[in-house]
């Protein structure tokens, strides 16, 4: 139970500063942060966003798989996006997301163990 609160907590932190962060990349200067244009991130932190947000449900619905199935590709954009707004970290809150992502992977790897033990 304490888990499925903190996998909830940490997805409701990581949606809530999405929102924000979309909000904000609307101020971006058009010009390249590192490698990624200001419409490449915009359109990541949607497409982040619609995908995290349908987490939710999944969850509820455990439907664990197809979180874990996008996992790592949401994880990879995440980082890409951490790094590529790390001189924004006053505005864009990449450093808390991806350690909610990297905790919300901790839930999904000791929920597969779990499941695991469950199947011998």
């Amino acid at each position: 139970m304490k888990k499925s609160k903190e996998f909830l907590s940490n997805l409701n932190f990581i949606l809530i500063n999405l929102e924000k962060d979309i909000k904000e990349s609307d101020f971006l200067e058009d010009k390249k942060y590192i490698e990624l244009t200001k419409k490449e991130i915009i359109n990541y932190l949607n497409s982040v966003y619609m995908e995290i947000k349908s987490w939710k449900k999944k969850y509820n619905d455990k439907n664990y798989v197809l979180i874990i199935d996008k996992y790592k590709e949401i994880e990879s954009i995440i980082s890409e996006l951490e790094l590529c707004l790390a001189d924004y970290e006053d505005k864009f809150h990449m450093n808390g997301i991806s350690y909610s992502i990297y905790q919300i992977g901790e839930f999904l790897v000791s929920l597969m163990k779990e499941g695991d033990k469950n199947e011998r």
